[in-house]
């Protein structure tokens, strides 16, 4: 399992956020990360949209935490990033029981999603603060 770059950026951007405890540029982060500020900013558009971050427009403007990093779960910022978590075609969301053979009884699938959710609970147990 690998996740993808807008979820990296965003835990990177989080993180970079809550040490400053400010509001920054997405210049600033651009350039602290050597990262696109177009992929940038639209990881952070989604992050605003899920109220994780706030962005203000003007001289003194910038984005900054929206939330005390205590209240920012890791694993709610995964799954807001990530498309899709499925670990295999037969986990994903509506796949029906002709993806695989071994379906509809198949015990590896029922190992995959027992392992994604120790994952994901594992995420869910560390906050922003944690990681800081």
């Amino acid at each position: 399992m690998q996740l993808n770059l807008s979820t990296d950026i965003a835990l990177r951007t989080l993180i970079y956020l809550g040490k400053k405890n400010e509001a920054v540029t997405i210049s600033e982060v651009s350039e602290a990360f050597d990262i696109s500020k177009t992929h940038l900013m639209k990881v952070v558009m989604a992050l605003v949209a899920a109220n994780l971050i706030i962005s203000e427009r003007g001289r003194n403007g910038g984005i900054r935490l929206a939330l005390d990093a205590k209240d920012i779960s890791v694993g709610a910022v995964v799954r807001l990033m990530e498309n899709n978590l499925a670990l295999v075609v037969c986990m994903k969301e509506g796949a029906t029981n002709d993806v695989c053979p071994l379906m509809p009884k198949c015990r590896l699938r029922k190992l995959f999603f027992n392992a994604q959710s120790a994952f994901l609970a594992t995420l869910d147990g560390s906050t922003l603060a944690d990681i800081m």
